[in-house]
């Protein structure tokens, strides 16, 4: 059963950045963007994904727990090293992206989201506005974290260094 399960983990992490691709490939190139319809599309494209990197990093996360207890890996400290890794990378690529994402989605018409909740769409900003939003995202340093951090994360499990 455990070869089966790390599998699925696996299976899980590849399907969480598949899906994930169209968030990042929009990040980089809405910084070119400033057409109102191009860069709507974009953000649909981007959310379209939402419910599957969540599902699977739901599974990643579950799966990984149930492994840790099927090692008996919990003595060993890689594998809380690993966890905690996960979720602090996962909490600041949330705060990140919504930080940075929410806000355009508002500014450029649609429907969002922000700490009160759901919105429906609003009149768009002017160009200049949403230009001056777009030019505060961090896509590069967004990927140094999740790109860098995951890493950290296959290397501490690969490996069990500790």
């Amino acid at each position: 059963m455990y070869p089966f399960l790390k599998f699925i983990h696996v299976v899980a992490a590849f399907t969480f950045f598949l899906g994930h691709g169209a968030a990042v490939a929009f990040s980089f190139r809405v910084k070119r963007e400033k057409e109102l319809t191009r860069v709507q599309a974009m953000l649909d494209l981007s959310s379209s994904m939402w419910v599957v990197y969540m599902l699977s990093l739901i599974m990643i996360l579950i799966v990984g727990i149930i492994l840790s207890f099927m090692g008996d890996w919990w003595s060993e400290g890689w594998v809380w090293v690993s966890m905690i890794s996960f979720l602090a990378v996962t909490i600041w690529m949330f705060y990140l992206g919504q930080r940075e994402y929410h806000p355009l989605r508002k500014a450029f018409g649609m429907p969002y989201r922000d700490s009160k909740g759901e919105h429906p769409a609003e009149e768009p900003l002017s160009e200049e506005k949403r230009v001056a939003l777009i030019a505060k995202t961090k896509p590069h340093l967004m990927m140094l974290i999740a790109y860098g951090g995951f890493a950290v994360v296959l290397w501490l499990m690969m490996y069990k260094p500790f």
